[in-house]
């Protein structure tokens, strides 16, 4: 009988369970955040109700519909630069690229490079948060017309967790955070400017170090390879002496071909790997008006203008400024008439390294420079020191391609520049920037950016050409061998409240400027 009992209790309990089921039915996170953002709109913004996307589930408000003459996006694969400010619905700031709200907001570092979001827009997959990609990817409905995002399109999005990062929030770093980070599952208002769009990042990256390099003292072209059987050109920078017929040693006097001002290959092979021998900042400034007017992609791409520091003084001031601290601490460097006469790199087992990496806006990156550091800076947190470069096995450097394939072909107590595009510096994709605060990854976006765009660099060199994008040059593939430099005096060991960058983020197809001194080591 007990035993009875026991099973009708159970049958009952199992039962009434199934019943409260039926009757109490659950519903989906997402159709459920979905109500509470039309609640939302209906309440505060009853205006966008006719503007609600399907696609995405999202509403948008257009702030400047734009140039009307020029090419939208939706519908291409395209790389994007575009502004962005990320807000909670109570319009609590949790990400920017602005540097007027980044000081409002204090998290404004002088290390932090405001400029737009450069992110692949593409048909199949994208680099960029989903919400800002069907944006701009997509014809939007606004009321009863349609609209596609252009040059210049400003629009703020109004977007579910769904579309912005689903249980991971959102946050931003390396100076780039608000006072507030956007919880998991929350919804986020987006206000987007989108500027330029091109379809080969590859060719808008070298044709911009090309013009760089052009305004800057122009490219040596009569000295490039020729032929594989061209010998003579190929061994030029052994910088020999030769025996001649009377037993009189003669100076090799090839070397002064490439101290002439221009920019030269140091290695025929490798496009758009410039080397500028005859740079001095006791003469030379440099002009980073490389972009024509009419070709922007985004106001002041050309100069950076903006923050603190960049925002007080004209770029051909700054760059007054570090040369004169240049001068100050090194010399001017050897002259023309002293080349023939000096070791050459590769003369010593090691060298010493001082240098400053820029961008072609002229924003400084990084520096192990402390002078400099005061003037861009404002600060040196910590000393620092020379960065060696060692001959004989190139693994031993944890240098970056330009730097391993140019100065090699320097001299000691020499000044040079060099000029690249990204593939031989930090990789196509950029680095990250972060800071003491908090530490975020674009691990995800760098693998989208190599996965859809190696095709681009193979389809603009050919994938023989260098063998350089395809595993051939010397074994090495740029976008897993682009490493990076020591990030000397940019952070204190000591906690604080101040946000300090220990990382300056570098766009991905950003070409490089460096300016460096070479000395014997120790």
């Amino acid at each position: 009988m007990k035993y009875l009992f026991k099973v009708l209790t159970i049958a009952l309990l199992t039962a009434t369970t199934a019943l409260s089921c039926v009757k109490e039915p659950s519903a989906a996170f997402e159709d459920v955040e979905q109500m509470a953002l039309a609640a939302w709109i209906n309440k505060y913004r009853p205006d966008l109700k006719d503007n609600y996307q399907e696609n995405g589930g999202y509403y948008v408000e257009i702030l400047d519909e734009g140039c009307a003459d020029s090419l939208p996006v939706a519908g291409k694969s395209s790389w994007v630069w575009f502004d962005f400010t990320g807000r909670d619905l109570q319009g609590n700031v949790c990400v920017s690229r602005d540097d007027a709200i980044a000081q409002q907001q204090g998290s404004y570092t002088n290390y932090t490079h405001y400029v737009p979001y450069y992110r692949f827009c593409g048909e199949e997959t994208s680099s960029m948060l989903e919400g800002s990609y069907l944006a701009i990817s997509n014809e939007l409905k606004i009321g009863d017309k349609t609209y596609t995002a252009r040059y210049g399109t400003k629009m703020r999005l109004y977007l579910p967790s769904s579309v912005v990062a689903s249980g991971t929030g959102m946050s931003g770093d390396g100076g780039y955070e608000g006072q507030f980070s956007l919880d998991g599952n929350k919804p986020m208002i987006v206000e987007m400017t989108l500027y330029g769009h091109t379809a080969n990042p590859v060719a808008y990256e070298g044709n911009h170090v090309d013009s760089f390099a052009d305004i800057n003292g122009g490219i040596c072209t009569e000295h490039r390879k020729e032929s594989d059987d061209d010998t003579a050109t190929s061994s030029r920078r052994r910088f020999t002496r030769a025996d001649t017929d009377d037993e009189e040693e003669e100076i090799d006097t090839r070397p002064l071909e490439f101290y002439d001002g221009r920019w030269h290959q140091p290695v025929d092979t490798l496009a758009q790997l410039y080397v500028k021998y005859a740079y001095s900042p006791a003469t030379d400034t440099f002009d980073f008006n490389a972009i024509g007017a009419d070709t922007l992609m985004y106001p002041n791409q050309n100069t950076y203008n903006r923050g603190k520091i960049y925002g007080t003084k004209s770029m051909a001031a700054i760059d007054r400024e570090i040369n004169d601290a240049l001068i100050e601490r090194f010399g001017n460097g050897i002259g023309h008439d002293e080349v023939l006469t000096t070791d050459s790199v590769t003369s010593v087992s090691k060298a010493n390294i001082w240098y400053i990496t820029r961008l072609l806006d002229g924003y400084v990156v990084n520096t192990n420079i402390d002078e400099v550091k005061r003037i861009v800076y404002n600060e040196v947190s910590s000393e620092g020191s020379a960065l060696q470069f060692k001959n004989g096995d190139s693994e031993e450097n944890d240098l970056i391609l330009a730097w391993l394939y140019s100065i090699p072909t320097m001299r000691l107590g020499q000044w040079a520049s060099i000029l690249t595009v990204s593939t031989y510096a930090y990789g196509i994709a950029g680095k990250t920037g972060a800071t003491n605060s908090t530490t975020t990854s674009s691990s995800s976006y760098d693998w989208l950016n190599y996965y859809n765009y190696m095709n681009y660099m193979n389809s603009y060199y050919g994938y023989s050409y260098g063998g350089i994008y395809n595993n051939g040059y010397y074994g090495y593939n740029p976008y897993y061998y682009g490493y990076g430099y020591p990030y000397y005096g940019t952070t204190d060991d000591e906690e604080t409240t101040t946000v300090v960058s220990t990382l300056t983020e570098v766009l991905p197809y950003s070409p490089m400027l460096f300016q460096i001194y070479i000395e014997p080591a120790e």
